[in-house]
């Protein structure tokens, strides 16, 4: 099992797959839930964590927010720097925070949080907290949580998007909370395959984790709707701030 399998799995076809499979109006709903749910307002300094190739960052900074954003993906930051140079882009581990008490906001979206085991998953909670400034907001989004991904987990998925095919095959490993996939894309002639390791806590223990770290949950939502978490949520969005 490679532990940092993310160090190298964001490149090629890959990210060609992940820039088409998002449509646009979602990235904007979702923008506009971070928004309100976080409380920003132009001017206000928000930290995106990680932060892809800005797809929701550069949403936000066209609200008038400042925006950093983190990523390990050279090939994702060059992208997010070509198309919103006015932001801070820096290439680092997300569990290593520089800042200290510098931001009112952040947000950790998408399957992120789950790249790690339980202590690495709360030394990232412990550095975001660190990053914001007393009272901040964060959000924490993950739809590899017990009760949203257990109920409907089916062993593989075969998908078309755009003009790559794509399949996964899963295995959970239960004794571990873990989740061990690999994805195949292909395109034409060219075909790459990646493994990847996905830790799956449940609602309760990421609330507990937070609460560790010094984040209090405000609120848990099912989806950008506003509507409550509950088992069969698609995905789970902690609202939380420092106390």
């Amino acid at each position: 099992m490679n532990p940092n399998w993310f160090e190298t799995f964001f490149s090629g076809l890959a990210l060609d797959m992940w820039r088409r499979a998002i449509p646009p109006e979602q990235t904007a709903r979702e923008a506009a839930f971070l928004m309100e749910r976080l409380n920003l307002q132009p001017g206000m300094q928000a930290l995106d964590v990680p932060c892809g190739n800005g797809r929701l960052a550069i949403e936000l900074i066209t609200r008038g927010v400042g925006l950093t954003g983190i990523d390990i993906s050279a090939d994702f930051l060059e992208e997010a720097r070509t198309r919103a140079p006015q932001a801070e882009w820096v290439r680092a581990d997300m569990r290593d925070l520089p800042w200290r008490g510098r931001f009112d906001a952040a947000y950790c979206w998408g399957n992120s949080f789950a790249y790690f085991e339980h202590n690495e998953s709360r030394r990232f909670l412990r550095a975001v907290a660190s990053a914001l400034k007393p009272g901040g907001r964060f959000i924490l989004e993950s739809g590899a949580v017990a009760e949203s991904l257990l109920p409907v987990l089916k062993p593989e998925r075969t998908l078309k998007i755009g003009d790559i095919d794509f399949h996964s095959r899963n295995t959970y490993v239960a004794p571990e909370s873990r989740m061990d996939i690999t994805y195949s894309f292909s395109r034409g002639g060219d075909c790459e395959v990646k493994s990847i390791h996905q830790w799956v806590h449940s609602a309760a223990e990421i609330l507990r984790m937070l609460r560790d770290a010094g984040l209090e949950a405000r609120n848990c939502y099912g989806d950008v709707d506003g509507t409550p978490f509950a088992l069969g949520s698609p995905h789970l969005i902690v609202s939380c701030s420092v106390v």
